[in-house]
């Protein structure tokens, strides 16, 4: 198996299928596997996925886990020597998941790679990022999450940030045994960068590829009040990665 794409949702059928529809040429191809871990869904997710699609493994949690747990969980079962966590609100093509893998193959010094990431209507989004410091943080809540997102200058070549959201990575297999999986004691963010940090201290690199291209519709999943379950679970996770690293800004 050359690629193993792992897909989380919770209750986003819609959004879901939209996303596997977009991926549909690449389960024809037979060194190619999809899992979708479905976090605990109640909308009828799993069901209405295994009825379109008679080539994705469909895992089911009890229960919303967490991205990190979910993810792992997913991970875990792929057996592919390129592995990539995709969120499920993404459009993707078949040649843009070769197009990451083919990179990894050319350039052993990387740990993980991520595409550019847009709005439907092509707006490039800052999938590329600082590390998540308070300063970083609070910038955002002030100046609001459609301001912060949209890249004003963006990068027209491959280079190396702190790290790539959690949207679109694509990594070998022996970096996942490496570190491990994800973080399980990060809910919900910052467990991509925490990842990333993993990897580098690997001696690995993380880049950001803009001369590939996945469509990223951030605004149908994951906008949330800051008084929202997730806002509050999302919070603690942040509290946890500073302690954790010993750094606040």
């Amino acid at each position: 198996m050359r690629i193993s794409l792992v897909i989380l949702t919770c209750n986003q059928r819609d959004t879901t299928l939209r996303c596997l529809r977009s991926l549909q040429s690449l389960m024809a191809e037979p060194d190619c596997e999809i899992i979708l871990v479905d976090n605990g869904s109640v909308d009828g997710t799993a069901e209405m996925v295994a009825h379109e699609f008679d080539r994705i493994r469909i895992i089911r949690l009890d229960k919303n886990c967490g991205v990190a747990v979910g993810r792992n969980t997913g991970l875990r079962l792929a057996t592919g020597r390129h592995m990539m966590i995709l969120d499920n609100d993404t459009i993707a093509t078949s040649s843009a998941i070769f197009a990451l893998s083919t990179y990894l193959d050319r350039h052993p010094e990387v740990g993980i790679v991520g595409p550019r990431l847009t709005n439907p209507d092509g707006e490039v989004q800052t999938s590329y990022k600082p590390f998540p410091g308070l300063g970083v943080k609070i910038r955002n809540v002030i100046a609001g999450k459609n301001r912060t997102s949209i890249a004003a200058d963006a990068p027209r070549s491959p280079f190396e940030p702190f790290y790539i959201i959690g949207a679109a990575q694509m990594f070998p297999r022996y970096i996942y045994e490496a570190v491990g999986g994800l973080d399980e004691k990060i809910f919900y963010g910052p467990e991509d960068a925490d990842f990333c940090m993993a990897v580098r201290r690997l001696g690995k690199k993380i880049i950001y590829n803009p001369d590939i291209t996945i469509i990223h519709d951030w605004q149908r999943a994951t906008t949330s009040s800051l008084l929202s379950v997730g806002a509050r679970r999302h919070a603690a996770a942040l509290l946890y990665f500073y302690r954790k690293h010993r750094r606040w800004f």
